[in-house]
């Protein structure tokens, strides 16, 4: 488990080639959820501890993820055929490469911005292990160099609270 301070006021990203939400940590007194009805009775409304809790502070969408290979080629008669019949040119691959290789910097870009506008000490990264390393590498080293943590997960479908867990706290 990581310490507490080291998750306080950092960001957490988490992204897939299609979307990225950034989150802000941050700490708040709170009623302990463990105290029993007895603890929690009319007048005494409970124990006070100090949360972590987290807030989207920005989201982005990558539609060029979201549309298929076949939206992008024009040749609708004879899609991509090598001549006389000697099987695939292998265009649609190339096209998907492509795609990849601009959404990569696209959502590397967008993190650039939101980090550098942010300036926290830490921020941490999840993003699935097929592009993890390529998205990394798309990422300036003034950036990098405030990577706390980097999980090679698609964790962009966790609620918000289960995020915390999963980066140890």
């Amino acid at each position: 488990m990581k310490n507490v301070n080291e998750l306080l006021e950092s960001l957490i990203v988490v992204g897939d080639l299609g979307e990225v939400k950034i989150y802000r940590v941050y700490e708040e007194t709170v009623i302990n959820p463990k105290d029993d009805a007895q603890t929690s009775h009319k007048h005494n409304r409970g124990t006070l501890i100090e949360a972590l809790r987290t807030e989207l502070v920005r989201a982005a969408d990558f539609v060029d993820a979201h549309r298929k290979i076949s939206e992008e080629v024009s040749d609708k008669v004879g899609r991509n055929k090598a001549p006389h019949g000697a099987g695939e040119s292998g265009e649609p691959h190339n096209l998907k490469l492509e795609i990849e290789h601009r959404l990569l910097k696209e959502i590397a870009d967008f993190i650039m911005q939101v980090i550098r506008e942010a300036s926290p000490k830490r921020w941490h990264l999840a993003f699935p292990a097929e592009h993890n390393k390529a998205l990394l590498d798309r990422i300036d080293p003034d950036v990098t160099g405030t990577l706390d943590r980097n999980l090679p997960e698609d964790l962009t479908k966790l609620k918000p609270e289960k995020l915390l867990e999963r980066f140890g706290a």
